[in-house]
């Protein structure tokens, strides 16, 4: 966050899975006088109360960053809202992995990577030289953190299906009992991200307490812990 008469700018930062109670879940701004700029910048599933990426506060000024990676549409050159294709997010792991749409999608004004490349978009780029920042199978099934955790309401729940196939997201209690089926559906590749409010299948606020959520696809499962904090 910007605060009041100042002007931040950053550049190959990687901000992700970040959680807030006011605006802007990844940057935001407040009070007049205060700006975020910069470039080669990724942002993504970060959580808020107005469910955006960035936003300001209190009439805080813009943000305009450039070559940046961002799940939520904003004016920019090279600006992508493509998904980053982090090595491993669930054990964060957040380097790069062969075939990310953020390898050699910096500002090219930018020094180039020390494997001589373009630079890349993040805190980590891809050494094209040794392939080193990881790969992953494209058949991987991948649940990400929930988000935010500890949570005092609503959690996110990402995971990323490799192609279209059955998806179930059940949330359980310490015992193991069964609290809510979130989803269960044909669910198409790619990125899917529910909400869950805190309540069970009965529409009830469930008590205080560690929570599990499991994620199902096709034969494939992972689950997460989450602790849910009263009002």
């Amino acid at each position: 966050m910007a605060s009041g008469n100042c002007n931040v700018t950053m550049v190959n930062n990687t901000i992700v899975y970040n959680s807030t109670q006011t605006n802007g879940g990844g940057i935001c701004t407040l009070y007049p006088g205060s700006t975020i700029s910069g470039r080669n910048n990724i942002i993504f599933y970060n959580t808020s109360s107005d469910n955006t990426q960035y936003s300001s506060i209190g009439g805080g000024g813009a943000s305009t960053l450039t070559y940046s990676c961002i799940s939520q549409d904003m004016s920019g050159i090279g600006n992508i809202m493509d998904e980053p294709m982090f090595v491993n997010a669930a054990e964060d792991d957040f380097h790069l992995q062969d075939g990310s749409p953020c390898i050699d999608a910096g500002d090219p004004a930018s020094p180039s990577d020390p494997d001589g490349t373009r630079a890349d978009i993040g805190a980590f780029y891809y050494d094209q030289s040794t392939g080193v920042g990881g790969s992953v199978s494209p058949s991987m099934f991948e649940m990400f953190p929930v988000c935010p955790n500890p949570a005092f309401s609503g959690v996110t729940i990402s995971c990323r299906a490799p192609q279209a196939g059955n998806l179930r997201i059940i949330i359980y209690d310490i015992t193991g009992r069964e609290v809510l089926v979130l989803i269960d559906q044909f669910t198409a590749s790619g990125l899917c991200s529910v909400l869950w409010d805190g309540k069970n299948s009965a529409g009830q606020r469930v008590e205080s307490g560690v929570y599990f959520c499991r994620c199902e696809f096709d034969g494939a499962a992972q689950s997460k812990q989450l602790i849910l904090i009263g009002d």
